[in-house]
């Protein structure tokens, strides 16, 4: 089998735990979680290798993965909270530093829409902080 190049999300709950989960068709399920990105991330690819190799004993057939993290709009924003302020976040997204705080909080979850504003604007902020350090 060829290695397969898998999305896994990573969000956080209202309780500040994270986990990391994917949508891909693979041969077995897992997912990950943790007090941290980190720690959930390391959790959810410690069990990825753990069913790997039961898979493997099992059926012979060695399934490789290669991942790529993505963050929810609240898992960033809480994962990031101690280096962007919302005062910043709301300049760069157009949206209220009260909502920002909701969603930081796990509180509320935002829209598809409202996701795209955020992503679009902390996106517009790193191209000119790229720009910047040339």
């Amino acid at each position: 089998m060829e290695k397969k190049h898998i999305t896994a999300h990573i969000e956080c709950g209202s309780d500040g735990w994270y986990s990391v989960y994917h949508n891909e068709d693979l041969p077995f399920g897992f997912f990950g979680e943790g007090r941290t990105v980190r720690a959930a991330k390391e959790d959810f690819l410690a069990t990825f290798e753990e069913f790997r190799k039961d898979h493997l004993e099992e059926t012979g057939e060695n399934v490789e993965a290669e991942f790529d993290f993505i963050y929810d709009a609240s898992a960033f924003l809480q994962h990031y909270k101690n280096i962007l302020t919302l005062s910043g976040l709301s300049k760069m997204t157009g949206i209220n530093k009260v909502q920002l705080s909701q969603y930081v909080r796990g509180l509320r979850h935002p829209s598809p829409r409202t996701q795209e504003r955020i992503k679009a604007g902390v996106q517009r902020f790193a191209q000119e902080l790229s720009r910047a350090m040339a």
